[in-house]
């Protein structure tokens, strides 16, 4: 689930993994049906966004599968929670591991065990 300036990066990551993006468009309110109805058809999930990971949208996406009884693994990725020095956009976010590489390895990291190598 990409929300934000993510979503092209993620399209990238996710040919190299054969996985599916949905675009999150909007944060506030949470798309909750669409959520769950990808958690039904997926045996993991990601968010990806371009702010903060502390009270964001991975932590919404969470939130609203705890509240809805889904049991999936979660990997969330985003921006940490201290002060990002400014400057190039895409180059900030290749620093955090959010361009496509780090989206991709990170999501190979998580879920080494079931993705095929």
């Amino acid at each position: 689930m990409a929300f934000g300036t993510l979503l092209y990066p993620a399209l990238q990551a996710a040919e190299q993994l054969n996985a599916t993006v949905v675009n999150m468009r909007w944060a506030k309110p949470l798309d909750e049906a669409l959520l769950l109805e990808v958690a039904t058809q997926h045996d993991a999930l990601v968010s990806v966004e371009d702010a903060a990971l502390m009270g964001g949208a991975g932590s919404a996406v969470g939130e609203a599968l705890q509240r809805a009884g889904v049991l999936k693994p979660l990997l969330s990725l985003g921006l940490p929670d201290e002060f990002i020095e400014h400057g190039d956009p895409v180059k900030l976010m290749a620093l955090q591991g959010l361009d496509a590489t780090g989206i991709e390895a990170s999501i190979r990291k998580r879920f080494s065990s079931v993705l095929p190598h």
